[in-house]
């Protein structure tokens, strides 16, 4: 049985440094999300991306860049 896919929001980051610096804010804030390899159909310049719920998407964008996180690019894509 297939797994059903779902759109889910997907930040990549410029190296694994910044991956590690949301996941870590993102666990003490409650912020919803995880960390996961970059899916293939995304070039990143790590190997990890956070992956989140579509709807967070705006939410998301708010917190990295109110907190000063690094990232390289925010998808909306089907996993």
């Amino acid at each position: 049985m297939l797994k059903e896919k779902k759109v889910y929001t997907v930040i990549t980051f410029p190296n694994t440094t910044a991956a590690l610096a949301m996941e870590e804010s993102c666990k003490a804030d409650g912020v919803a999300g995880e960390l996961i390899p970059v899916p293939n159909s995304i070039t990143a310049g790590c190997g990890f991306a956070w992956q989140a719920a579509e709807e967070e998407k705006d939410n998301l964008v708010l917190y990295i860049t109110g907190k000063g996180l690094k990232f390289s690019e925010i998808y909306t894509i089907e996993l």
